[in-house]
């Protein structure tokens, strides 16, 4: 979206790089960045902003979406991928796994798991029901879907930071096959945020 040069590298241990322990993780030269909010960060200082044609007011708006979809909608996926039973024995474990040899291939997905679902707990949803954690997910979502509108993006017809964002958070649902489809079946409940994501990944990602 900001046209910037990179190039992908893909490394099973870029969590354990990473300084805070988080993906996604840019690199340049020396210097690692972590995180969705270091990297905007980051290249802000180097003067390119996806909202600079923003208002104050906006811009205030805009980082309150980000706050929603960095906090609410994070927390129901890592809620979903590690608590939900049958999401975490039938993909998430042998995912995280995947790229380690026996024992370590079944020791990290399960000490993974319990750090997971202790921040969770920290952040009191580790006592929510599925049923009321698809409850936020569809709020937040609902939010979402009203703030976009008609618009190709959450705030016109330029894309922000917020709609980098909210693509990543979408785009993972949609695309991946996961045991629970709630929420898959919450976001195309939304023809415009499917035609969002569609919309993101032609202009932007198709070679």
């Amino acid at each position: 979206m900001a046209h910037l040069s990179y190039f992908v590298k893909q490394r099973p241990n870029a969590e354990f790089i990473s300084p805070t322990g988080k993906v996604p993780l840019l690199k340049v030269r020396r210097t690692l960045i972590p995180e969705f909010s270091g990297i905007v960060d980051f290249v802000a200082k180097k003067g390119v902003k996806l909202c600079a044609h923003l208002s104050d007011s906006q811009i205030a708006e805009m980082r309150a979406h980000m706050s929603v979809m960095d906090v609410l909608l994070r927390n129901v996926e890592m809620y979903v991928m590690w608590k939900h039973n049958d999401t975490y024995t039938q993909l998430t474990r042998y995912r995280y796994g995947s790229v380690y040899k026996w024992p370590l291939n079944w020791i990290l997905p399960a000490m993974k798991r319990r750090e997971i679902l202790t921040k969770l707990q920290d952040s009191g949803w580790g006592d929510k029901s599925t049923e009321e954690v698809l409850e936020q997910y569809e709020k937040a979502l609902r939010a979402l879907s009203s703030q976009l509108g008609s618009k190709s993006y959450l705030f016109g017809n330029q894309p922000t930071e917020a709609d980098a964002l909210l693509f990543g958070h979408l785009f993972t649902i949609i695309t991946m096959s996961l045991p629970c489809m709630d929420l898959k079946n919450a976001i195309l409940n939304y023809t415009n945020l499917q035609d969002f994501v569609t919309r993101v990944e032609t202009e932007y990602f198709k070679i």
